[in-house]
């Protein structure tokens, strides 16, 4: 299902791996055609990074430019490739499910260079600079892929509570935060200058009785 197959004899990749492959392709080609961009974050971006899977993923995380504008014609889209589709309006999350695997989209919205990820849609947002967001696709295993970048992916492990007060950094969120501390001072980038420009607020915690 790729354009270049040399990797497909040289790799040996699990079922499941083939599967996100195939999202990967199937959401790089529907965001083109809806004329926006999705942007992957979490624990995939290092395998991006890297150029081949680093670990087994159990799903694929991703935010959406102006999701609200395109929603509609994304469901269709994808259901026309086989996939189930459901769209969670409390939080604004487009789902897509097939062969076992599932991807989930949030918002994003870009406004005077202030990139705004709905994680939990109007209740909560993380704000961060723009220019973190990849302008130019990556390719892994010749599928061009748009990434969150390194400093929000540090950030959001290095300040778990952007995202919820109740969260707690897991084993692999440990791992993925000495990865990206790596990669982030060997270009020799302030980590204390990247945590001041982040911030979020979130009123659905705000409601249940938590200090921003």
């Amino acid at each position: 299902f790729l354009s270049n197959s040399v990797w497909y004899t040289a790799v040996m990749l699990s079922e499941s791996q083939k599967y996100q492959l195939k999202f990967l392709k199937d959401i790089s080609e529907i965001s083109d055609m809806c004329s926006t961009k999705t942007y992957i974050w979490g624990g995939l971006v290092a395998d991006i990074i890297e150029g081949r899977f680093l670990r087994e993923h159990h799903d694929i995380d991703g935010f959406t430019l102006d999701l609200l504008d395109v929603k509609n014609r994304m469901k269709l889209l994808f259901q026309q490739r086989g996939y189930t589709t459901s769209y969670l309006n409390d939080i604004d999350m487009l789902r897509i499910d097939k062969n076992g695997c599932n991807a989930a989209f949030n918002r994003l919205e870009i406004e005077n260079a202030i990139a705004m990820w709905r994680h939990i849609g109007n209740e909560g947002t993380v704000y961060f600079p723009g220019t973190w967001l990849s302008d130019t696709p990556r390719y892994f295993f010749d599928i061009p892929v748009y990434i969150s970048g390194m400093e929000l992916e540090y950030c959001i492990k290095a300040k778990v509570r952007l995202l919820s007060p109740e969260r707690k950094l897991r084993e692999q969120d440990a791992k993925a935060l000495e990865y990206w501390t790596g990669i982030i001072k060997d270009q020799g980038i302030n980590l204390e200058g990247l945590l001041e420009q982040v911030w979020s607020d979130n009123p659905y915690w705000r409601k249940k009785g938590y200090k921003e």
